[in-house]
């Protein structure tokens, strides 16, 4: 059965219609393996998010659900309406408007760090995010064991944890605000795709919307805290955004070994390798904090 066919059938047990009030739309472009599509059901837009393979090992739905169930009173998100923990099908109703990841301008940076502020400003409970024990987690799904770059990096930034970061306060945090997982409608910006979120530090979030560029990281940070940031703050920054880039490598290595690179037509391993070379260039920016 293709995805397009799974989808339809997800429509119609949901949504307890027939093939002819359903309509598959398109599967939405950003992420490396989840089946998200725009689905019309009696005229009405829905999002209908499948787990890809092997992504059930890297995300836990129940926690998921549970988050997305604390960020509803929120509203800068949008609204589930299903939710299967077992398999992790989501169906929510579909945001207006477009990411961030194909129009972007200089003033959207003020709204993405208003929306962030209210969250992370929301004193919402949540499940850690546990930073070491993510890696150490993704790193046990690897068939192979990850080479001697990585470890090495992982030690250097596993120092800086331990001795300064690791005791910052924490918030909830969305895990994964990149301009892809972002929607702007009129003025207004709206968070997606909730699976990585959880207490983390605030800061964490503003390293993630650089995904693309790590330059806008940089600069939503002065948005953020509407000032000029100071040194130790953009390290703050770097420091995050190493351990994201060291998080997917072993994501993209994962994924490389399980054949996705072949199915999805991405290479994965080279990815990996991407990542890795970032992680090593954000240590090399990170050393003067280790004297």
């Amino acid at each position: 059965m293709s995805i397009e066919l799974e989808i339809l059938e997800i429509a119609k047990k949901v949504f307890q219609k027939s093939e002819e009030q359903i309509k598959v739309e398109y599967r939405f472009k950003g992420g490396m393996s989840n089946y998200t599509y725009l689905v019309h059901v009696s005229g009405i837009p829905y999002v209908i998010r499948k787990i890809g393979d092997g992504g059930e090992l890297l995300v836990n739905p129940a926690i998921e659900k549970e988050h997305l169930a604390l960020i509803q009173p929120l509203k800068i998100s949008s609204d589930v309406v299903y939710f299967d923990v077992n398999t992790g099908i989501k169906v929510s109703t579909y945001v207006e408007g477009e990411p961030l990841s194909t129009g972007f301008t200089e003033n959207d940076y003020a709204l993405v760090a208003k929306e962030l502020r209210t969250l992370h400003e929301s004193n919402l409970p949540g499940h850690d995010y546990e930073l070491k024990n993510r890696l150490r987690r993704y790193e046990k799904l690897l068939k192979h064991e990850p080479g001697k770059l990585y470890y090495q990096l992982k030690m250097q930034w596993l120092k800086l944890y331990d001795d300064y970061y690791g005791y910052l306060p924490k918030v909830f945090c969305h895990g994964d605000a990149q301009r892809s997982n972002l929607v702007k409608h009129e003025q207004k910006i709206y968070l997606l795709d909730w699976e990585f979120a959880g207490l983390n530090d605030p800061f964490y979030d503003i390293a993630s919307f650089g995904n693309i560029d790590f330059n806008d990281s940089l600069k939503l940070l002065e948005f953020y805290l509407e000032r000029k940031p100071t040194h130790q703050e953009y390290q703050r920054v770097r420091f995050y955004r190493m351990f994201q880039v060291l998080q997917w490598h072993i994501v993209a290595t994962y994924k490389h070994e399980i054949g996705l690179s072949e199915k999805l037509h991405l290479d994965f391993e080279k990815i990996a390798q991407k990542y890795l070379l970032m992680a090593e260039n954000f240590n090399n920016e990170l050393k003067d904090d280790r004297k």
